[in-house]
């Protein structure tokens, strides 16, 4: 496997240990930290499921189509700025539920970073698997 295709999988078990973490917190303390659930769930489901499925798909995909990944650097790119977006979306949506504003549009920053590094994600996979003579 490549850099890329690892450092996502190991990212998603970062995730996944975060996230299950504050899962079992809120377990036994829901009046204290329940309102982390959408930290805990954009942790499970961006977090550890996505950088698991855009690993998966950066080993995979190329495969089965035949070709070459269109863009190391975009892959790149897309890894950092997954990695950075959903920390800071999840980090500053932590101190928006107590403190509101400016946190929660601190944490929409980071959410429209984490949703640039997707479209990066489908524009090069979008070129890698296309057909021949697709245009």
């Amino acid at each position: 496997m490549d850099r890329i295709t690892i450092n996502f999988i190991k990212a998603s078990f970062i995730y996944l240990l975060i996230g299950s973490t504050i899962g079992v917190t809120m377990f036994f303390w829901p009046s204290g930290v329940g309102f982390y659930r959408s930290v805990h769930a954009h942790l499970n489901v961006v977090g550890w499921l996505s950088m698991l499925i855009f690993g998966v798909a950066y080993h995979i995909l190329p495969r089965f189509s035949g070709r070459t990944l269109h863009s190391v650097r975009l892959a790149q790119a897309h890894l950092w700025l997954s990695n950075v977006g959903i920390i800071g979306l999840v980090v500053f949506w932590s101190f928006a539920v107590r403190r509101g504003e400016p946190f929660m549009t601190i944490s929409g920053v980071f959410g429209a970073i984490l949703a640039i590094s997707i479209y990066f994600f489908v524009y090069n996979m979008w070129r890698t698997i296309k057909a021949v003579g697709e245009k």
